[in-house]
């Protein structure tokens, strides 16, 4: 059902890419230069997991609209 592009990542694979450099920033054990890069790689980690969850608000707003469409019409035909 998922219509993801082949190389796309998954929601899952981004948060957890995400979590991993958290920790690793967090531990202070990064190195400055390694740490700038790491802060940028979360930047866009994060601005993608933000599309996601997005897109998939609208996708569950839009069946969930179609659905009480579908009962409302339903309802409608009962009496």
């Amino acid at each position: 059902m998922s219509k993801k592009k082949p190389d796309e990542p998954s929601y899952a694979e981004l948060s957890g890419e995400l979590e991993t450099i958290l920790d690793e920033i967090e531990s202070g054990e990064t190195d400055l230069d390694e740490l700038s890069d790491k802060v940028e790689r979360a930047s866009t980690l994060l601005s993608q997991c933000r599309k996601k969850l997005a897109a998939t608000e609208t996708k569950v707003k839009k069946v969930t609209t179609e659905l009480q469409s579908a009962m409302d019409e339903q309802d409608g035909g009962d009496e």
